[in-house]
């Protein structure tokens, strides 16, 4: 069985609603569960987004920011793409143009 640790939240009325909300018109029963989904979901485009500002900025390559988020680098440039944040520079467009020429 997997351990967890155990989190406190506390919601406003209207947060509260919205839950219930969507718990009923997707027939869910399981309150911590569906919340557990929702708040991995969060994490895992916040991470994204860190990762993608850290590419942008050039202190992580975009091959650490697949690993640290788990996803292969096909995925990672993929999401890069989408936030319109370019992995190839002039240095990398150098390294091929002299690899084009043979030199």
């Amino acid at each position: 069985m997997i351990e967890m640790g155990v989190l406190s939240v506390r919601m406003d009325e209207e947060m509260e609603k919205r839950l219930a909300f969507l718990m009923e018109r997707r027939k869910i029963v399981d309150k911590s569960a569906y919340i557990r989904q929702l708040i991995d979901k969060s994490l895992s485009a916040d991470l994204l987004d860190y990762l993608s500002e850290e590419v942008a900025a050039k202190r992580i390559s975009t091959w650490k920011a697949a690993s640290t988020a788990g996803i292969s680098l096909r995925v990672m440039m993929v999401e890069l793409a989408k936030r319109n944040i370019s992995i190839y520079d002039e240095q990398a467009l150098r390294e091929d143009l002299i690899f084009a020429e043979g030199k």
